[in-house]
C-alpha cells in the first residue's frame, strides 16, 4: 500500500494553538471567508435540492422511473467532470476557480428562471439546467476542499466539523426558502437562489492564495493524472472508507432525492412545504449532530463511529419503510440526519488528515466520487425500487441493503480500528 500523509494530532476541547502556529487574526479572517463561500454554495444547493425535484414531480408530473432517470442524468454531469475538476484544482489557484464558478451559476439558474416565468419549462430544459449546475459543482467542491487545511491551521478535525455545520445549516435555510415558494412563488425562490450562489464570489475573493506546489504536471491533462487520487486511496487504509462512502451513494442518496419527493406526492399532501420540511429534517439532524461533535472535541475512534453511524442511518430508513404517518417520517429523517453528522464528519476528517499534499484535491475528490459515482445508479435503483416494491417499502429494502454492506465491510476490513 502507498503510504498516506500522517493523520493530524487529536485536538480535544481544551487544545491550545502551539507557539509555532499562533491563531492569527489573518487566519481567522480566511476561515470566516471560507465558511461564507461554503454557506453561499450550499445554501443555493439546498434550494436546488427542493426546487428541482418539486418541478420534476409536481409541476411536470413525472413518473417514478422518469424521476429516477432525471436525477441520474443530473448526477452524471457531476460525476463525469469531478476527476477533471480535481486535477485542475491541483494545478491552478483554487481561489480564482471558486470566484469564477460562483459567477458561472448565473447562466443555468437564470435560464431556469426564464423558463418558469416564460411558461416554456419542460423536462429537457429542466435537465439541461440541472446538468450545468452539476457540472459547476464538479469543479467547485475539489477546489474548496483543497483549501481547507490551509485555513484550518493544525486543527483539521474541528474545522471539518465547523464546515459541515455551516454546510448543512445553509442547506436547511436554502430548503426553507425554497419551501416558502408556496407563498412567494417559484420565480421568486429561483431568483433568490441566483443571488445566493453568485454572492459567494465576494467571499471567495478574500481566500488565501495557495502556495505553489513542486509537483510537475504536463501541459496536457492526462487520464493517469486525473485518476491518481483513486489509485492512492485504493492502495491505502482508506479503501474501506471509500467502500462505505460508495454505499451511501448507492443506497442512501436515491432515498433522499427520488423516494422522498414521490413519498410526499403519493402518500401525503403533495405540497412543496411538506417536501421542504421532510428533506430539511436531514440537514437539521446533521447540524445538531455536528454541534455535539464540536462541543465534545471530536471522536477518537473515527472508523468505528463511521460504521456505527451508517448502521444507525440504515435502521432509520428501515423504520421509515413501515408506512409511517407524515410526522413520524419527519422524525425518522431527523434521526437519519443525526447519524449522517457522525458519518460525514468522520469520513471527511479521515480523508483530510491522510491526503498527500501534492495530490490533495484528487485524493479528496475520491471521497466525493464515492458518493457521486454510485449516486446515478442509486437514483435509478431507487426509482425502480419504488415501481417494484412501493414507495414506503423501497426505503425498507434500501436500508436493509446498506445494513448488509456495512456488516460485510466491518467483518472483512480494519475500518473500525482507524483513528
Amino acid at each position: 500500500m502507498r503510504p498516506m500523509a500522517e493523520p493530524a494530532p487529536e485536538a480535544g476541547p481544551s487544545a491550545h494553538p502551539s507557539p509555532a502556529e499562533p491563531a492569527s487574526e489573518e487566519r481567522r479572517r480566511h476561515l470566516a471567508r471560507y465558511l461564507g463561500s461554503t454557506s453561499s454554495w450550499f445554501g443555493g444547493w439546498g434550494m436546488q435540492q427542493v426546487l428541482f425535484p418539486w418541478l420534476v414531480v409536481s409541476v411536470l408530473g413525472a413518473s417514478a422511473q422518469t424521476t429516477g432517470i432525471t436525477q441520474m442524468s443530473v448526477l452524471l454531469s457531476n460525476l463525469a467532470l469531478l476527476l477533471v475538476g480535481a486535477a485542475v484544482a491541483d494545478r491552478v489557484e483554487p481561489r480564482r476557480m471558486l470566484v469564477g464558478l460562483h459567477l458561472g451559476t448565473v447562466f443555468p439558474v437564470g435560464l431556469l428562471l426564464l423558463a418558469v416565468v416564460g411558461g416554456w419549462l419542460s423536462l429537457p430544459v429542466l435537465v439541461a439546467c440541472g446538468v450545468m449546475i452539476g457540472a459547476t459543482s464538479a469543479f467547485n467542491v475539489p477546489a474548496r476542499d483543497s483549501l481547507l487545511t490551509q485555513v484550518a491551521g493544525g486543527d483539521v478535525g474541528q474545522t471539518v466539523t465547523r464546515v459541515t455545520l455551516v454546510q448543512f445549516s445553509s442547506q436547511a435555510v436554502g430548503m426553507a426558502i425554497a419551501g416558502a415558494g408556496r407563498w412567494l412563488g417559484t420565480p421568486a425562490a429561483i431568483f433568490t437562489q441566483l443571488l445566493v450562489l453568485t454572492g459567494g464570489a465576494l467571499f471567495a475573493r478574500g481566500l488565501p492564495s495557495r502556495p505553489p506546489r513542486e509537483a510537475a504536471v504536463s501541459e496536457r491533462l492526462t487520464l493517469r493524472e486525473m485518476t491518481a487520487g483513486i489509485r492512492i486511496v485504493w492502495g491505502s487504509e482508506l479503501r474501506p472508507v471509500l467502500l462505505l462512502v460508495t454505499g451511501v451513494g448507492l443506497f442512501f442518496m436515491g432515498c433522499y432525492h427520488v423516494v422522498f419527493p414521490l413519498l410526499v406526492r403519493d402518500l401525503y399532501d403533495d405540497t412543496v412545504l411538506q417536501l421542504a420540511l421532510l428533506m430539511g429534517m436531514f440537514p437539521v439532524g446533521t447540524i445538531l449532530g455536528s454541534l455535539v461533535l464540536l462541543q465534545r472535541g471530536g471522536i477518537r475512534r473515527k472508523g468505528r463511529a463511521l460504521a456505527m453511524a451508517l448502521a444507525g442511518g440504515a435502521l432509520f430508513l428501515v423504520v421509515g419503510g413501515l408506512g409511517l404517518p407524515y410526522p413520524g417520517m419527519v422524525l425518522t429523517t431527523f434521526g437519519w440526519g443525526l447519524c449522517g453528522a457522525v458519518f460525514m464528519n468522520m469520513s471527511r476528517t479521515l480523508f483530510q488528515e491522510r491526503a498527500p499534499e501534492k495530490e490533495r484535491a484528487r485524493v479528496l475528490a475520491a471521497n466525493q466520487l464515492g458518493f457521486l459515482g454510485a449516486a446515478p445508479l442509486g437514483s435509478l435503483l431507487a426509482g425502480y425500487a419504488v415501481a417494484t416494491f412501493g414507495v414506503s417499502e423501497s426505503l425498507f429494502v434500501l436500508g436493509l441493503a446498506m445494513w448488509i454492506l456495512v456488516t460485510s465491510v466491518v467483518l472483512t476490513t480494519d475500518v473500525t480500528r482507524m483513528r
